[in-house]
């Protein structure tokens, strides 16, 4: 992660690319935020855009007071191109296959536009505005350093006349792209005619900032334009361009995303932009409207981080550039676009060693990746890494892995044809913490103590007079682990009022930590225990371990493990703290009656920790889940296991004892073991068990303790819901994800004993969902698997 305005502009980049979206004939909203939550999305360590923001705005200051304080100007800096022109294999200069006279029209255009020149249309006498000092060369070098017959120009026959964003992301842009740590790669395409788009970009990716961790791939790193509005139609004949968006100005707006720029309306009502010399507006503006008023002033209409006509822009501010120049400074992947020689300025010299680690903290056991940035094209490489294995390599980009504690240097040597050149080592440059790839973690250190309700009755850390709705432990994450396997909770109160033949259940839950102060956010995960089992594990003194149905993803970021609370008579438990003082740290929660997660410090006064510890990895854990926590006796029951490549069950009455899923009828409660081979794991097997009611043994379940069915559970999607019961009348349907979002919403008519309803989540991802049924005041749940 950067420590500086570029890894901000990175982590924004990595959390989302940012959509310049307007059509001549039906412009759209910029999809920027859509492809921000899409990104975080896919990849959840990114964190938020307010951290982003924060941290890049810090470093904004340094870099503006270095500047001011500066006697000369900023020294211009060159950033090579390379256009990749989709085609469908027209003829070159015919329809998508676009000239390479188009293509030097629009790096005219683009360099006009940054260098503020006079007598162009880039020329503005804002007092605000500001050249940036960044120009645009076309590469005349390809990746192997050989003289390019079309200077900055890859055509690529794409077999396919216009491209979807999921295509562009999953299949073009990963098989065509060049090294972007040399490149600035921008792809130039007819875009599916459902995405109304004139362009899009990718934020500038990495970050070495406290709290922002390593973000999206270089394989989709640069931007998207469409091929009718790249170039400049005043520069040239070019018929396939289309007004208003005609002179170049598309490729301008996504340079200025791909550079770390938001859109000057901040994306929302007299929103911000984070450059205080862009008057906020209201919204974005169409056509050229000098003089608009909104947000209490006259808006910047011109800027090119607006949606103005291409005729109407012309102003990069101060403040803007101040941002671009931070990111130049501080991102590897943009400031290594400086030295990357291929340009063709360059006489062959001998190379210039020069790599970057992917990481340059690791856990024991952990990999590292380094990648190669030499100059001068080298072909071959000499590593030497102190403390890694291999400790030596000559792969361009190899990958290393570190065993033992410590800070190690890593040194490079590079040959051309010139020569060999002078080694690179940086010393203590891979950190290897004392921590392994699989870790148990907790911040209780103290005494077990069951708080009392103060003001009130029942349970600081359970229920109570308050209502309390769920409590929660944070766990910063600090060291960066990827997957959640289990947890175990020490309760010190367990209570049911059916005593031990109890079927409630405890809900305990995943949050991630993106809430309020790092308060839970997104349920990530619930697993349901019966209360049947904390009842024993209170009595004889043990805490209550939990294995979830999957690997739960935290990505490196923060989380919380708690539980949820409901309200049944005679049906009480409490986790166990510290005692008041002995923790300091206010990782304890609780959320209230009204929805809202506070602190116990805040809210109470008290400074302790639950005794909840995580179990965390960097790889996979066998995971174990089963189709029904209480079933009758010789009642069907389907085991399902994840986490490993090959599976081995154990226990009395199983299907098989081989594969990922199997069935048991058990008649009497039975625990069940499954152990996974086939790939590295964390934990290589888990037990689930099956509690059986007293009974007759049948196949039968209980009309009204099996209300609802969905078969079959797990499923590829398809399944039949089923609900039994007298109950007649209007019933719901409904489907919802762990994070509590609706995927699902149908009305029916219950008429007969039986409903019966296909359901379809083959469109959904896999994971773990809630199928739910409301008929009059009863609701009924029951939770699937969709492989």
């Amino acid at each position: 992660m950067f420590r500086s305005l570029l890894s901000i502009c990175l982590f924004l980049v990595v959390t989302g690319c940012s959509l310049y979206a307007q059509t001549p004939r039906k412009p759209e909203q910029c999809a920027t935020m859509e492809m921000d939550s899409l990104l975080r999305a896919k990849y959840p360590q990114l964190g938020t855009l307010n951290d982003f923001e924060r941290d890049l705005q810090r470093k904004m200051l340094d870099i503006k007071k270095r500047l001011q304080s500066a006697r000369m100007a900023a020294p211009v800096i060159t950033i090579p191109i390379i256009v990749h022109v989709v085609h469908n294999g027209e003829a070159v200069g015919v329809g998508r296959n676009i000239s390479q006279a188009q293509v030097r029209a629009q790096l005219e255009t683009l360099n006009e536009d940054f260098r503020r020149k006079l007598n162009t249309r880039g020329f503005n006498n804002n007092p605000a505005g500001a050249d940036i000092e960044i120009e645009f060369c076309l590469a005349a070098l390809d990746q192997q350093g050989r003289t390019m017959p079309e200077p900055g120009i890859d055509r690529i026959n794409g077999n396919r006349a216009n491209w979807s964003r999921d295509d562009i992301e999953g299949v073009l842009k990963p098989s065509t792209y060049w090294n972007p740590d040399k490149y600035f790669n921008v792809w130039v395409l007819d875009f599916a005619s459902g995405e109304n788009l004139l362009g899009y970009a990718q934020f500038p990716s990495q970050s070495n900032l406290p709290g922002i961790p390593t973000a999206s791939p270089g394989s989709t790193d640069g931007v998207v334009i469409l091929y009718r509005s790249f170039g400049n139609a005043e520069k040239g004949n070019f018929p396939v361009m289309q007004a208003p968006y005609n002179l170049g100005r598309t490729l301008t707006h996504e340079t200025g995303h791909w550079l770390g720029l938001r859109h000057i309306w901040g994306d929302a009502n007299c929103g911000d932009d984070f450059c205080g010399d862009t008057p906020p507006q209201s919204s974005e503006s169409r056509g050229c409207q000098t003089g608009r008023v909104s947000c209490g002033g006259t808006n910047m209409v011109q800027n090119y981080m607006d949606y103005s006509d291409d005729g109407c822009m012309n102003i990069f501010t101060n403040d803007q550039k101040t941002r671009i120049r931070t990111v130049m400074e501080i991102s590897p992947r943009r400031a290594s676009l400086l030295t990357s020689n291929v340009c063709g300025t360059q006489v062959v010299t001998r190379p210039q060693p020069n790599f970057r680690a992917e990481s340059q903290r690791v856990l024991l056991g952990g990999q590292v990746r380094f990648n190669d940035l030499s100059g001068g094209f080298p072909t071959r490489w000499e590593w030497t890494f102190e403390g890694g294995t291999p400790a030596t390599s000559t792969e361009q980009n190899p990958t290393v892995t570190y065993s033992q504690p410590g800070k190690f240097k890593v040194t490079l040597v590079t040959t051309n044809s010139v020569g060999q050149s002078d080694p690179l080592t940086r010393t203590e440059y891979i950190e290897v913490l004392n921590a392994g790839l699989c870790d148990n973690q907790t911040n209780f250190n103290g005494s077990n103590t069951v708080l009392r309700e103060p003001g009130g009755t029942g349970y600081v850390a359970g229920q109570n007079s308050k209502r309390t709705q769920a409590v929660s432990e944070f766990f910063d994450n600090s060291l960066g682990y990827s997957n959640l396997a289990g947890a175990a909770l020490k309760f010190g109160v367990a209570k049911a009022a059916a005593g031990a033949a109890t079927e409630s259940i405890v809900t305990v839950t995943v949050w991630n930590g993106r809430g309020f102060q790092n308060g839970p956010g997104a349920i990530l995960e619930q697993k349901d225990v019966p209360l049947r089992v904390i009842l024993d594990d209170v009595a004889n003194n043990r805490t209550t371990n939990v294995t979830f149905d999957r690997n739960v993803p935290v990505s490196g970021l923060p989380f919380h493990i708690g539980v949820t609370l409901t309200y049944a008579a005679g049906d009480t438990v409490a986790l166990t703290t510290t005692q008041n003082g002995q923790s300091v740290f206010a990782t304890a929660w609780r959320q209230n009656r009204q929805g809202d997660w506070l602190r116990y410090a805040d809210s109470l006064g008290l400074n302790v920790a639950h005794n909840v510890a995580a179990r965390v990895g960097m790889k996979s854990s066998v995971q174990v889940a089963s189709s029904s926590i209480f079933i009758n006796p010789g009642e069907t029951v389907t085991l399902n296991a994840r986490g490993a490549s090959v599976f081995n069950w154990s226990g009395p009455g199983l299907s098989s004892t081989l594969g990922p899923q199997v069935t048991a009828q058990p008649t009497q409660t039975t625990s069940y073991t499954v152990s996974g081979t086939g790939t590295d794991l964390c934990s290589t097997s888990a037990v689930v068990t099956v509690n059986v009611r007293a009974g007759t043994v049948t196949a039968t379940p209980s009309t009204v303790d099996q209300a609802l069915e969905v078969t079959p559970n797990p499923s590829d999607g398809l399944m039949m819901v089923m609900l039994k019961g007298a109950q007649r009348g209007a019933l719901t349907l409904s489907v919802r994800n762990l994070s509590g979002a609706e995927l699902v919403q149908q009305k029916h008519q219950k008429t007969t004993d039986v409903f019966q309803q296909p359901l379809s989540l083959q469109t959904a991802s896999g994971g773990v969902y809630i199928v739910e049924v409301r008929i009059g005041e009863t609701t009924y749940r029951k939770r699937v698997v969709k492989r």
